[in-house]
């Protein structure tokens, strides 16, 4: 699938483009390596010809009266319906069970790699605590029911965790079947105090966030979200604050990476209910239809809840079409599916919108050809465009004595200014040569990158960042006798002490190829870190 985002993680894209405008590229580390870096400015812009064409693939959960997902329904019991127009049934699949993620694990101590995505399985279930709008009280009845949930749930069952604590949205356990992790993930999650002006959050936002982070995965994920309802509900003048436009043109992102949301009312069964929560429940229903998913309130059964979400996970469809007489003109395309048979409960994305910058737009294998501002084509494979860059990184105290074992950088990027009271953290990216798109100027061969690293502290807030842009000028002897040589590049973080959350980032500055990770970090204090290396 085709990614439509800009070079982007998570809720950092304006962030790193302001760091990278203000940082060069570093100078040569050693002349005889398979990489140099250069100094050039700026990186040819292009344009992409498109043919107006869309391919949309949807996923549909079909569950009897009891809630027992469906099988073995054949294609021609769909009916799709685009604009209240037929279409036809281009492709169709059955996915009838969830293969456990083979979650690679690092190498050493320090060592991270997102080579896992190349193991995922064809479902990821992604579970959100948010915080925001729930008291003490509520959160302690919804750490009981986590704690139940994850030591119940099937073995080998994948999940990652995230925390909504206030404006941002932040990683605590990344994708994992072990459940110790993810027990460790809900208890450092809850219970802590919800934050002051609540009110004034927004729930575009966190739904913003969860899907650049997300859209690194390929295939369907489901967002078990926990909450007390949106917080804009609080304040006495929502209605001059619900914007349905901007909430459809969210609808449309998770569509585009293929995100199911399933909003869970955290605070059960409720007696007296004004008109507040009646709205609340209302918009975690829309956000539930829009988007495929269910919504659950009014219920103490939180584990019963989030245990159907699981075992259903695995059973549905995916079906695409191409919609006659398609035009990109920006208008909401309505989608609408039925199956002949029983009186079957459907669960699908109910659109999308003809905005020209869709994914499925293009034909699988089809390569978009962009004029560069010299007049050179550049040919792009849209299906390698859309895989993320597999890559590496060690990440650990500047002071810890195996960094200094490591060979040689290619590239080793400015430290920033020390600090009093950070303990700097050194962090070593092993990239792939060959994931990059390599441009001939000048009998030169070059290839044109962003790396960037943010940290976050345990309430979302950022804490320090690094981004550059580095050109490098590859030897081209080097590359013909070893093409899938990796290249190294050193950077240096500042963290302060409390429990971290760092992203890190690489992308193609030619095509937008993008490669994430995140990683949860325990930062000790500077005494304990001097100790430590004093030791050593």
């Amino acid at each position: 699938m085709l990614l439509r985002k800009s070079p982007a993680v998570f809720i950092l894209a304006a962030s790193f483009a302001a760091c990278i405008a203000q940082t060069s590229s570093p100078s040569p580390n050693q002349p005889g390596d398979t990489t140099q870096t250069t100094n050039t400015q700026g990186v040819n812009q292009g344009y992409t010809f498109r043919a107006e064409s869309r391919v949309v693939l949807t996923d549909v959960t079909v569950t009897d009266a009891k809630g027992n997902p469906v099988h073995g329904l054949p294609q021609s019991a769909f009916h799709i319906f685009d604009n209240k127009k037929p279409q036809v049934v281009s492709s169709f699949e059955e996915h009838s069970h969830t293969p456990v993620a083979a979650i690679v694990p690092a190498a050493a101590h320090g060592d991270y790699s997102n080579d896992f995505l190349l193991h995922l399985p064809p479902v990821l279930n992604v579970l959100v605590i948010d915080i925001v709008n729930l008291n003490i009280t509520d959160q302690m009845y919804l750490y009981y029911e986590l704690t139940r949930f994850i030591k119940q749930m099937p073995e080998g069952q994948s999940l990652a965790v995230y925390l909504r604590p206030g404006t941002n949205t932040v990683l605590l356990q990344n994708f994992t079947p072990d459940r110790n992790l993810l027990l460790a993930a809900v208890h450092k999650a809850i219970p802590r105090f919800p934050p002051h002006g609540r009110e004034y959050l927004s729930d575009l936002d966190t739904l913003r966030q969860i899907s650049l982070s997300l859209s690194q995965y390929p295939g369907r994920k489901n967002l078990i979200w926990f909450s007390g309802g949106s917080t804009l509900f609080l304040r006495p003048d929502a209605s001059s604050f619900q914007d349905a436009a901007a909430m459809r043109a969210i609808y449309d992102e998770l569509e585009q990476d293929r995100i199911a949301v399933y909003p869970i009312d955290a605070r059960g069964l409720t007696i007296s209910a004004g008109p507040a929560q009646w709205q609340q429940h209302m918009l975690m229903n829309d956000v539930a239809t829009a988007t495929g998913g269910h919504a659950f309130y009014n219920t103490n059964g939180l584990l019963e809840a989030a245990g159907q979400i699981l075992d259903s996970s695995g059973s549905f469809y995916t079906l695409t079409y191409s919609p006659h007489d398609f035009r990109f003109n920006n208008k909401w395309h309505n989608i609408r599916i039925a199956v002949e048979g029983d009186a079957y409960h459907l669960s699908y994305r109910s659109g999308y919108f003809a905005d020209g910058a869709v994914s499925g737009a293009e034909p699988t294998g089809k390569k978009r050809t962009h004029i560069l501002v010299g007049g050179d084509r550049l040919e792009e494979d849209p299906d390698l465009r859309s895989q993320p860059i597999i890559f590496q990184a060690r990440v650990l105290p500047s002071s810890d004595p195996s960094i200094a074992a490591l060979p040689k950088a290619t590239a080793v990027l400015p430290p920033p200014e020390a600090k009093k009271g950070t303990v700097p953290f050194s962090i070593r990216y092993t990239l792939p040569v060959n994931a990059f798109t390599k441009s001939t100027t000048d009998s030169k061969t070059q290839i044109v990158l962003g790396v960037g690293a943010f940290a976050f502290n345990r309430d979302g807030s950022p804490v320090a960042r690094e981004a550059v842009r580095i050109t490098m000028t590859l030897n081209a002897e080097s590359l013909r006798l070893h093409p899938d040589a990796p290249f190294l590049v050193d950077e240096q973080l500042n963290l302060v002490k409390g429990d971290e959350t760092l992203y890190l980032s690489v992308w193609d500055m030619t095509n937008g190829r993008l490669g994430t990770l995140q990683i949860p970090l325990e930062v000790p204090k500077p005494s304990k870190v001097k100790d430590e290396a004093a030791k050593n």
